[in-house]
């Protein structure tokens, strides 16, 4: 390990090269304490010195200068009543600045609307009163470092999981599809199928290579939601009660939770998102109709919907292509485009469906 942080004049540490904020001599973890009554900051900083290094500022001001010059610090205490800047909106601006700070209100004040503004606006992890014994503030300062390296490993093992699916290829993406529809056996090759169908659709009707490739990647996760649905929904012989049936329509928004972070599938969302939105706006989740509804996802819910209605259920054999067609025929205008039902059938009188 290099060399930590020095303490410097005026209770901050300098920092040298290579070495991290967050801690200051023995590794002990950096605590800011902000209340404008020097004997009670003097006071927490003798009461915690054995675990914790202790910076201390006299006004909120002065420790928003601390946190942007010498931070950042794993846990923020304040005091909540102080001249200009109370402690709820001192503690609200440090969550701004400093968002990975786990944040504790510390008054003398039995106030139960001091403790609603601090939680709502500063969103604070503790909330104590004044006079507090060294082994109460001790414990909540442990338990704050603990909350800190939870939520830092946590946003670490987000930012990787982010940065590998943003690597993966196309390949990679239909193992994945697969392994979406494997949860249950009635949808095996499901995602892959509509995908090829979409894809001939949106070449059909001049869409462009770069949407191409948008549709290529929305339609192999346009299921990616059912990974939280239970499999005792998807292969249910009978009819879905109303809770089943709000638990498989959950998968929409499941979907687009899981793809939301990643960058590289941004401007696939609206496929996952709308893909059973129908053209008269009686869809979900959102209810959008026309061309509310995005021109990708207009063409995969025909695809989609073929592809479902001829294949093997738990509830029904798969439909004659014949049958499936009339149905499609019917439904246009309704739950599906009437340019997308055109282009369609012009694909499937000219055998170019398979």
């Amino acid at each position: 390990m290099g060399p930590l942080p020095r303490q410097s004049r005026g209770g901050g540490y300098r920092v040298i090269p290579g070495t991290s904020l967050e801690v200051g001599n023995g590794d002990k973890i950096r605590v800011l304490f902000v209340d404008d009554e020097i004997l009670v900051l003097e006071g927490l900083r003798r009461a915690v010195r054995q675990e914790f290094i202790a910076d201390l500022a006299s006004t909120p001001e002065e420790g928003l200068a601390k946190i942007r010059n010498d931070g950042p610090y794993p846990v923020v205490v304040s005091d909540m009543h102080m001249p200009g800047m109370d402690g709820a909106e001192f503690l609200a601006t440090v969550r701004v600045i400093s968002p990975d700070s786990v944040r504790v209100m510390l008054t003398g004040q039995n106030d139960i609307q001091a403790a609603m503004r601090a939680v709502n606006e500063g969103r604070i992890f503790r909330f104590m009163n004044k006079p507090v014994t060294t082994p109460e503030l001790l414990g909540a300062l442990r338990a704050c470092a603990e909350q800190y390296d939870t939520e830092r490993n946590h946003k670490k093992q987000l930012k990787s999981t982010v940065e590998a699916l943003e690597q993966l290829d196309l390949g990679t993406l239909s193992a994945l599809a697969r392994a979406i529809d494997a949860k249950s056996a009635w949808t095996a090759g499901h995602s892959e199928r509509v995908t090829h169908l979409a894809l001939r659709l949106a070449h059909a009707m001049g869409l462009s290579p770069q949407d191409l490739q948008i549709m290529h990647r929305g339609g192999l996760l346009h299921d990616i939601g059912k990974i939280g649905t239970p499999p005792a929904i998807l292969d249910k012989a009978g009819s879905l009660d109303p809770e089943e049936m709000r638990i498989m329509q959950d998968h929409v928004k499941i979907g687009v939770r899981i793809l939301e972070p990643i960058p590289c599938f941004r401007d696939a969302l609206p496929i996952v998102a709308q893909h059973h939105e129908w053209f008269d706006g009686s869809g979900y989740p959102a209810g959008l109709a026309g061309t509310s509804i995005g021109l990708l996802a207009r063409i995969l819910t025909v695809a989609d919907c073929y592809d479902a209605m001829v294949s093997d259920r738990p509830y029904r054999k798969g439909l004659p292509p014949q049958q499936a067609f009339d149905i499609l025929r019917r439904r246009s205008g309704t739950q599906f485009d009437p340019a997308v039902i055109e282009v369609f059938f012009g694909l499937s009188t000219s055998d170019q469906l398979e």
